[in-house]
């Protein structure tokens, strides 16, 4: 599992969308301000009302992404891994670099769109949400994601490897079967990851997935 910004992406989607339609000032307030993950959540998504999906996708595709991540996962799926990325950004975007990367599946909140153009609206899946066989107590965690991910392909949570680099990513890293920090700046997430990637790329993965 990968998460996709400032892991793929070398940047995170949202803000380079405040970059390139002039909303960093409002993104900021609501970062700010809003201290509940879904009210948050749902307010940044306001923020995109009116763009088309083409406009998002010209965002996605000018974000550099790590160099030879499409070699690394066609490699990891030759050695039987399912790849794929888990994401609390939008599930438009994360699906657009799955299909690009080769992958096998994403997971993230699901922007709404009327022919074509966002709404402002958005829908949190269900499977971000705490249920009775989550490994936390938050309301909402990628570990939901993961557990569910599991399920589906039938495989222990001994055999995941998990890639990310923010808070949002810690539980993910911290119950799966290798957690791996990438490129983070936060103490936590390396301190509880079971190794430390310091550099951008994803070569050391390959030595890790045997």
């Amino acid at each position: 599992v990968f998460d996709m910004d400032n892991t793929i992406f070398k940047g995170r989607f949202i803000d380079v969308c405040a970059d390139q339609f002039g909303f960093k000032e409002e993104l900021m307030n609501i970062r700010s301000i809003e201290s509940d993950d879904i009210s948050r959540t749902k307010r940044i998504a306001t923020l995109l009302k009116g763009k088309t999906i083409n406009e998002l996708f010209s965002v996605a595709d000018a974000i550099p992404m790590i160099q030879k991540t499409k070699e690394i996962v066609l490699e990891l799926k030759s050695r039987g891994y399912i790849v794929g990325i888990i994401s609390d950004s939008y599930e438009c975007i994360t699906n657009h670099i799955r299909i690009k990367l080769g992958m096998d599946f994403s997971f993230a909140n699901e922007l709404e769109f009327s022919k074509s153009i966002c709404t402002g609206e958005i829908r949190i899946p269900s499977f971000l949400f705490s249920n009775p066989n989550s490994l936390c107590k938050h309301t909402i965690c990628k570990t939901n994601a993961l557990l569910n991910i599991l399920d589906t392909y039938d495989i222990r949570i001994g055999n995941s490897i998990v890639i990310g680099d923010s808070l949002n990513d810690l539980c993910m890293i911290k119950e799966s079967g290798l957690g791996i920090a990438f490129c983070s700046n936060d103490e936590l997430v390396n301190h509880h990851a079971d190794v430390v990637i310091s550099k951008p790329s994803f070569d050391k993965v390959l030595e890790l997935a045997k």
